[in-house]
């Protein structure tokens, strides 16, 4: 399937009349769908697509766009984060992986630590480690609250992919309670921030 370029599909949709939202949502999750069979995974695609989801729609939507194209929320929002820091210029300009590109998406100077890169054929991780070492001032607040979410997520996958024996050995030594536990901590961190995105919200009105 060919992935319709965003800004021909911007075109359409904002002349597509009365109906466009319901249409929107059908290409919009095509064109995720698609992205997610090109041969570099559609990273960027994929992001672009999420900023358009937040633009066009309501809270929740994101994650509803997520699972309708197959990609956990997590990963469409580090897509997203990604996507973002870059436009087409800077992204046209380096011959290298969407991985390198969210490398140093956060850093100030991350064209030239690209531009380094490239020049050098840095492995991603050298590039990470290089970058972050010289720029060692902390990440702000928020990057690296989203940052340990992520890893838990990523562990909890991790969890789930586990045969049936092993949860049986960890439920033995005490999972269960850990888990009621973090559902708990996850539901309180989640109504806070529903509140803050309603006040935030109310605010920008």
């Amino acid at each position: 399937m060919r992935v319709m370029p965003i800004d021909d599909f911007l075109e359409l949709t904002e002349s597509s009349g009365s109906d466009a939202r319901a249409y929107d949502w059908s290409r919009l999750v095509k064109e995720g769908l698609a992205a997610r069979t090109a041969a570099d995974g559609g990273a960027w695609r994929i992001g672009d697509l999420a900023a358009l989801v937040e633009h066009r729609y309501a809270s929740g939507a994101l994650k509803r766009f997520a699972e309708e194209i197959g990609e956990s929320l997590g990963t469409v929002r580090r897509f997203r984060w990604v996507a973002g820091a870059y436009d087409d210029p800077a992204r046209a300009r380096f011959s290298l992986s969407f991985s390198h590109f969210q490398a140093v998406a956060s850093l100030p100077d991350r064209a030239t630590w690209l531009e380094r890169a490239q020049r050098g054929g840095w492995s991603v991780d050298r590039l990470a480690t290089t970058a972050r070492g010289t720029n060692a001032t902390p990440n702000p607040p928020h990057i690296t609250m989203r940052t340990s979410i992520e890893a838990v997520s990523k562990k909890i996958s991790s969890l789930n992919a586990a045969d049936d024996r092993l949860l049986a050995k960890a439920v033995r030594a005490g999972l269960a309670d850990a888990v009621d536990e973090l559902a708990d901590q996850v539901e309180r961190l989640r109504a806070r921030l529903r509140k803050t995105q309603r006040r935030s919200i109310s605010v920008a009105r």
